[in-house]
């Protein structure tokens, strides 16, 4: 047995305790981030007495940025504050995050066709809500909660958009004349906070905006990463693999949806994804449907081209957690059911 080396084993075992500690209220596990290069994860932990208070970063997109709104594309060197990514969860046995290169790039995803399929087929969302598409947020922050936690810099965030876009907008309208607060701003925005509660779901409310009486150092502006740089973005091939537990083979044919968006053509209202198109035909013959663009109301939330503006948006969202807690509670009571038998 080699001899014990104290002061590597001091190194190490102090990594090994502060990762420990970093995880101790909850995953902080890299998701949909690259593993070969170091990111500064930033968790949003309990809140007691005190709320978070960050502030956002703005930085350049990269030539990866997501394009996850056609009317609206981002440029490389385009000015941008987040990074909107819509992910797969739960892939695979490893149960991966998947970043869905139809949604976000607009190229073939096996998983997209396999929920097509299955729409196609008869089954219901509730038979593939697990693999359905989850809208996320990533931002570069500064968090201000005490002197130790800013002297970390500039960190990257990775939350929900309910959670996080969706509550951070609703807090940046301005309560008078309209329009929209220009939180990100490096010399007149605004900081934001917010606060987390203890609860199973670790829910982030309370956010607002709050006047600060600095601008953003440019120390603090070249600490910024470019955050598409950071996401795993997989062929087509991996990720088939990654979900069918098999290699693809060439000989399968996978639909060339590029070619549709070369033609000089108008842009759809409901976007080819997921089977949409053929969903729309069924339900335009109900004029109860609250969705206005003809999806599914509650289960197509934040999947839909139409749904960043649509005034129905809010039902929409109660309608989705009403479906989530009474899958969660169906699911509860079979884990019952199976213990007492």
């Amino acid at each position: 047995m080699a001899k014990f080396d104290r002061s590597k084993a001091r190194e190490a075992l102090l990594k090994r305790t502060q990762e420990s500690y970093e995880r101790k209220d909850g995953d902080t596990s890299l998701k949909y981030f690259r593993a070969d290069i170091e990111i500064p994860l930033w968790q949003a932990r309990v809140t007691k007495e005190e709320p978070h208070i960050i502030d956002i970063i703005p930085f350049l997109a990269g030539k990866n940025f997501t394009q996850t709104d056609r009317r609206n594309p981002i440029k490389e060197n385009d000015y941008v504050y987040w990074l909107e990514v819509y992910i797969h969860q739960n892939i695979g046995p490893a149960k991966e995050w998947i970043v869905c290169p139809l949604r976000n790039y607009g190229k073939t995803c096996p998983i997209c066709e396999e929920i097509d399929k299955r729409s196609a087929a008869g089954q219901e969302y509730d038979d593939y809500v697990e693999i359905a598409l989850r809208r996320r947020c990533v931002y570069n922050i500064v968090c201000y909660d005490d002197p130790k936690e800013e002297s970390k810099g500039v960190q990257v965030w990775e939350v929900s958009f309910k959670y996080g876009e969706k509550q951070i907008q609703l807090a940046a309208k301005a309560p008078r004349g309209g329009g929209i607060v220009p939180f990100s701003d490096p010399d007149i925005g605004k900081s934001i906070s917010f606060e987390v509660a203890g609860d199973e779901y670790r829910t982030i409310a309370g956010h607002k905006l709050i006047d600060r009486d600095y601008t953003l150092s440019d120390n603090v502006l070249e600490q910024v990463r470019e955050l598409d740089k950071l996401i795993v973005i997989k062929s087509y091939e991996e990720i088939f693999k990654s979900f069918f537990g098999e290699e693809y083979k060439a000989s399968e044919k996978k639909v060339d949806k590029s070619k549709t968006e070369e033609a000089d053509v108008p842009e759809p209202e409901i976007p080819p994804t997921g089977g949409r198109q053929r969903r729309r035909m069924v339900t335009e013959e109900k004029s109860d449907n609250p969705c206005p663009a003809n999806g599914k109301f509650g289960e197509e939330i934040d999947q839909l081209e139409n749904c960043k503006t649509c005034k129905a948006y809010n039902g929409c969202a109660d309608k989705a957690e009403e479906i989530e807690a009474k899958l969660k509670a169906e699911k509860e009571e079979k884990r019952g059911l199976r213990r007492r038998g």
